[in-house]
């Protein structure tokens, strides 16, 4: 399979190869990834890539897993994958009818259901706080009709133990339920609180791309 690809020229006397930016229009499976991975092993090994995933139509757990398997492999300063958040946002699509609050406003979080999913986030997306995020958490692990739960904690920086649990404990419930969790917007220190959870793998861990210089 052929990739777009473009290549972006590095400045006039630096030494960096220039930089691979490959486009993903297709759903991020395994198998997207796995070409992907081919793709990456084709360029000069000193070239910077970009994976942009702004305009995929879909994504699974298992293809995003195996894409940053991939980015930890050869590197993060090798390796950025970029518009995941973006094709998030356009997935979940408009709400259905009206975003519906779980917790009052002044607890800082609201629930919101969609097409086929349900959606934690921020009132106050300028200055979240953790707190009563638990609460919504464990309301929305609740919703048995919803294939997807999404937990988005931009803003943050960091999480309480019993924030860390009870995304934890959802993500169990999910995956019992054969439901996947997408908790998104991560920071690198809430990230690695997260992991060491021990979250199932139904569960995905999606932390903010970063920009593309």
């Amino acid at each position: 399979m052929r990739w777009p690809v473009s290549r972006r020229k590095a400045a006039k006397h630096a030494r960096t190869p220039d930089a691979v930016i490959m486009s993903v229009t297709q759903p991020l499976t395994r198998q997207t990834a796995r070409e992907l991975a081919r793709a990456v092993e084709r360029v000069d090994r000193a070239a910077p890539i970009v994976i942009d995933l702004t305009a995929i139509p879909g994504f699974d757990t298992d293809g995003a897993e195996a894409l940053l398997a991939l980015q930890a492999s050869q590197g993060a300063d090798r390796v950025s994958i970029v518009g995941l958040r973006q094709a998030t946002a356009r997935l979940v699509g408009p709400e259905e009818p009206a975003p519906v609050a779980t917790v009052p406003a002044n607890g800082g979080w609201a629930l919101r259901r969609l097409r086929n999913l349900v959606v934690v986030q921020p009132l106050d997306t300028t200055a979240p706080t953790p707190e009563n995020l638990s609460e919504a958490v464990a309301e929305a692990s609740t919703d048995t009709t919803a294939a997807i739960i999404v937990v988005d904690l931009r803003g943050l920086t960091l999480l309480p133990a019993e924030v860390v649990e009870s995304i934890a404990f959802a993500s169990s419930t999910a995956a019992l339920r054969g439901q996947e969790l997408l908790v998104v917007n991560v920071a690198a220190e809430v990230a690695e609180s997260l992991r060491v959870a021990g979250l199932s793998a139904t569960t995905y861990v999606a932390p903010e791309p970063p920009p593309v210089i």
